[in-house]
């Protein structure tokens, strides 16, 4: 609803930046559509256009807004926060603030006669040059609502929130699960909303326990708001404290307690979903206040097993992932119909057989994740989680590129900001030799979680494939300052130095990774002492990094140790799935063109995920030559043949 029309004023309205503010009708306009603004803060906005250039106090402008009434800076914080939202100036390039001492509205303001006054004055002119001004004017109108519909109100920077980890009321009987499951189902919920992007569940599980400050939580996320809270179960109950805190002022803007049965505890998400929603002034569709409250299962105990599955999904280990898998399996028989158990079950199938993981092999795990999947669309068509996992398995296992870019473009159109949804995108798109469409879909799975270790590091190796090899070095150190105790970024490093011929550093990058991912040290050694190395590892640490390691020591000139790293790859075959890529590396970095062929032809066989960047992987430039490697990549289908990497 607009403002009342203030009877004082002396000027009909106001244009800048493509905005018109109608002081006749009370309402801020772009290219003739509304953008909606509470009434105080229309106030402030008009008060900033009719001063605009001049610094306005913070007092000032605060006794102009609220002459008769004692409020917090808070009140007039949120306001700005609305206005600058509105001006889609989340920059702050047009809403400026002075530090101390108020702000100013940058941009240059002309004053301007209402749209409803040239629409009454051409109907008084039947003449052609009026009815051609009224069909240019109508024209305009329409064009600014598809601008805006189409581009303008997607493109409006959001507000960002982060949803912590609940903390326990008592240390005794803790429930972690419980604890991050509360937040994932309120992340969940407020994912689906347009104007708000919410940090993903990776990027605050590391809150978990809440040894650090809701603020400094909210400004190492680099969000606008955090939703904190704690909660305890007691038998049948559950008492639930929440309060939404703006991370610059530090102060709560909202909070509530909610003591229920723990059957009721979709009401109590419900109800907190509303409120943040209301407290954020969002303008919600009629879908989003449906989605907002949207109950997947009335089976309180199959929703707290999936919460277990997904606590342990979280995790991104091996051992978490088969433990996600088991309760995700307990959920769907107590509730068959439960469709983000089987996304979950989908999810962790998946990445338990992935490339870089390589914890079992591909034809044991993707079948069933696409069986997951597809039942979880089966059951509910709008999970865009659903559709991710069933685009992942299609883009690595089944190798189906048109089958997987219509089930990534579908989840994106049900949630554009879905971090992890991107990442698998720029997989998709570099396999395919769309370098620029990967680089934008990696960076802004960035954007949307600047702290997740996995999305960070993600660009690193869409630098890798796309030969940028300073870029991922510099992509690297970055991911590294998340978390340096991390195999990846390490062995993302490793590969850059090694196609800058940096050989060394390479392998102290590839040892790093490999005993960070549970391996036993490898030195230069005897064949002896690798084996006894590989014994030592009581499950061996990621092939994928050994593989690594022995590539470069092959490149470096070292075959001895080259073969030594052969020789423990088979060794920890024997314990553990290895995928036939993996020799294939580290026979093409031998110069052994028959062998690596060999290798490659298995894994072929075994579709292993590495094989749809057969186009792209600087190691296997040496066999680029052979016809048969040419076949291999035309039989799997993804990227047309080429400059690698282009």
């Amino acid at each position: 609803m607009s403002n009342q029309p203030d009877p004082r004023a002396t000027q009909a309205s106001y244009q800048f930046e493509g905005f018109t503010l109608d002081l006749i009708r009370g309402c801020l306009l772009y290219q003739g559509q509304e953008v909606k603004l509470r009434p105080k803060s229309f106030e402030v906005l008009r008060y900033l256009v009719e001063n605009g250039g001049r610094l306005v106090g913070r007092a000032e402008l605060m006794q102009a807004i609220w002459p008769d009434t004692f409020v917090s800076e808070e009140s007039l914080a949120q306001c700005l926060m609305e206005v600058r939202r509105a001006l889609q100036d989340d920059a702050q390039r047009l809403v400026k603030t002075v530090p101390r001492r108020g702000y100013i509205l940058a941009a240059e303001v002309r004053a301007a006669a209402p749209v409803q006054t040239l629409r009454s004055g051409l109907r008084r002119l039947p003449s052609r040059r009026a009815l051609l001004a009224a069909g240019l004017l109508a024209a305009g109108l329409a064009g600014g609502a598809l601008l805006y519909r189409g581009v303008f109100r997607g493109a409006r920077a959001p507000a960002t929130l982060a949803v912590l980890p609940f903390r326990p009321v008592s240390q005794n009987g803790r429930d972690e699960a419980l604890e991050l499951g509360m937040a994932d189902a309120l992340i969940t919920r407020l994912s689906n909303l347009r104007q708000i992007i919410v940090r993903p569940t990776s990027a605050v599980r590391r809150f978990l326990g809440g040894e650090t400050d809701s603020a400094t939580a909210g400004r190492q996320l680099q969000t606008d708001w955090v939703l904190e809270g704690s909660i305890q179960r007691s038998g049948d109950r559950i008492r639930v404290t929440v309060q939404l805190l703006s991370v610059r002022g530090g102060r709560p803007s909202w909070a509530e307690t909610f003591d229920e049965k723990f059957t009721d505890i979709f009401a109590v998400q419900d109800r907190i979903s509303e409120r943040v929603a209301d407290a954020l002034a969002l303008q919600l569709t009629g879908e989003e206040r449906k989605q907002l409250t949207r109950r997947y299962t009335g089976d309180a105990e199959a929703y707290q097993l999936y919460l277990r599955g997904r606590y342990h999904w979280n995790k991104r280990t091996t051992a978490g992932l088969n433990k996600g898998i088991e309760y995700f399996r307990q959920a769907i028989d107590r509730d068959p119909h439960h469709a983000p158990a089987y996304a979950g079950l989908a999810d962790s199938y998946s990445v338990l057989g992935s490339h870089d993981q390589g914890a079992r092999a591909p034809q044991e795990v993707f079948p069933k994740a696409a069986e997951a999947a597809r039942r979880a669309i089966e059951i509910d068509e709008t999970l865009a989680e659903a559709h991710a996992a069933l685009a992942l398995v299609q883009l690595h296992y089944e190798w189906d590129g048109a089958g997987a870019e219509k089930e990534f473009r579908r989840a994106s159109q049900l949630n554009p900001r879905y971090a992890t949804l991107q990442q698998w995108y720029s997989q998709y798109s570099i396999a395919r030799a769309r370098t620029e469409a990967s680089l934008a879909a990696s960076k802004r799975g960035v954007e949307l979680d600047p702290v997740d270790l996995s999305i960070n590091a993600h660009l690193a190796w869409h630098y890798f494939l796309a030969r940028q090899y300073d870029q991922a070095i510099e992509a690297c150190r970055k991911a590294l300052e998340l978390d340096s105790d991390s195999p990846m970024p390490h062995w993302y490093l490793g590969m850059a130095y090694e196609q800058q011929r940096e050989y060394q550093k390479a392998i102290g990058e590839f040892q790093i990774a490999y005993v960070l991912s549970g391996g036993s040290p490898v030195r230069p050694s005897s064949m002896a002492h690798a084996y006894a190395a590989a014994r030592d590892a009581v499950s061996g640490g990621n092939p994928v990094y050994l593989s690594s390691l022995g590539h470069a020591y092959a490149v470096l000139g070292n075959v001895r140790e080259a073969r030594n790293v052969l020789a423990e790859l088979e060794e920890l075959s024997k314990r553990r799935y290895v995928s036939p890529y993996e020799k294939a590396i580290l026979h093409a970095g031998l110069g052994e063109t028959e062998q690596a062929l060999e290798w490659l032809e298995k894994a072929y066989r075994e579709r292993s995920g590495w094989m749809i960047y057969l186009q792209a992987e600087p190691r296997l430039d040496r066999l680029r030559s052979d016809p048969r490697f040419g076949n291999l990549v035309r039989r799997v289908g993804l990227a047309p043949l080429g400059n690698p990497g282009g």
